[in-house]
């Protein structure tokens, strides 16, 4: 569970860091940009972040169904195999 909090901080940080960066950046140019340009800018900055996070979390389900599906036919073949060889045996397996 501790890895769902470190990506919550990750994406609050990159919400909260790359906005404020672009409109601190673009504090030299407020005299030749009008607020319609800069107001653009600034949305593009937060598309951009989102649009991160959203790849992020499908590389990370499709990470997870690849491997987890490989771990469940694993396992899977090796409770069979556990239970066929030790169905008629007496002793412990």
């Amino acid at each position: 569970m501790s890895g769902y909090r470190l990506h919550d901080a990750a994406v609050l940080l990159a919400a909260l860091v790359v906005p404020s960066l672009v409109a601190v950046a673009l504090v030299p140019f407020r005299a030749d940009l009008s607020a319609t340009n800069a107001a653009l800018i600034l949305v593009v900055a937060v598309v951009a972040v989102v649009a991160v996070v959203v790849v992020v979390a499908v590389v990370a389900v499709v990470a997870v169904a690849a491997i987890g599906t490989r771990i469940a036919g694993a396992a899977a073949a090796r409770r069979r195999r556990w239970s066929s060889t030790c169905a008629g045996s007496s002793s412990a397996c």
